[in-house]
C-alpha cells in the first residue's frame, strides 16, 4: 500500500470527527462543511445535524437544492431538515417544494416529509401551493397534505379539487383525500 492510502483514511476520520464535534457551528462555512460530512456518513442521525445549530438549516437547504447532488443525498438533507427540533427546518422544506431545482419525485418526497412531521405546518406551507402554476408543485402539495391529514388539510384538498383542471393533479387530489385521516 502506498503512503497516500493511510493519509486519505486519516483525513476522512478527521473530517467525520469534526462533523460530529459538539457545539454549534461558528460560521456558515463550518456549518456547510459539517453538514456535508454528516450527509456522507451513513449512520448520521438528526440529533447530529441539530448540534450544528441554526446554521444547519441554510446548509441543509443548499444541499437539498443542489441539482448536481444525487437524489439520495438530497433526500437525506430533506429528512434532516424535517427532523430538526422545534420544526426549525420545515420552512426551508416548504420553500423547497416550489423550487424548480427539484425533480417531481424529489418534490413529492419533500412534501411528504413536511406532511409526516407537523400537521399544522403542512397546511400552512403546502395549502397555498395547491394554487401554484406548476402542476407538479400542486400534486406534491396534495401528496403532503394527504400525508398530514386532519380537517384543515382535507378542506384544502376538497377546495382545490373543485377547481383543478389538470387530470393528473385531480387524480392526486382524490388519492390524497382518500388517504387523509380526519
Amino acid at each position: 500500500m502506498s503512503r497516500l492510502g493511510p493519509s486519505v483514511v486519516l483525513a476522512c476520520l478527521v473530517a467525520a470527527a469534526c462533523a460530529r464535534s459538539v457545539g454549534p457551528a461558528r460560521t456558515s462555512e463550518e456549518a456547510r462543511a459539517r453538514v456535508g460530512a454528516l450527509l456522507d456518513a451513513p449512520d448520521a442521525g438528526t440529533s447530529e445535524f441539530a448540534v450544528i445549530g441554526p446554521e444547519a438549516v441554510p446548509a441543509l437547504q443548499a444541499e437539498l437544492l443542489d441539482a448536481q447532488a444525487n437524489d439520495a443525498r438530497r433526500l437525506a438533507a430533506a429528512r434532516a431538515l424535517a427532523g430538526l427540533p422545534g420544526g426549525a427546518g420545515l420552512g426551508a422544506l416548504g420553500d423547497a417544494v416550489a423550487s424548480p431545482r427539484l425533480t417531481p419525485a424529489l418534490r413529492d418526497a419533500v412534501a411528504e416529509e413536511i406532511g409526516s412531521h407537523d400537521r399544522e405546518e403542512a397546511v400552512a406551507r403546502l395549502g397555498p401551493l395547491l394554487g401554484a402554476a406548476d402542476p407538479s408543485v400542486r400534486a406534491a402539495a396534495a401528496r403532503g397534505l394527504g400525508r398530514a391529514g386532519g380537517a384543515a388539510a382535507r378542506k384544502s384538498l376538497e377546495d382545490r379539487l373543485e377547481r383543478e383542471e389538470d387530470p393528473g393533479v385531480r387524480e392526486r387530489l382524490q388519492a390524497s383525500l382518500a388517504q387523509a385521516q380526519p
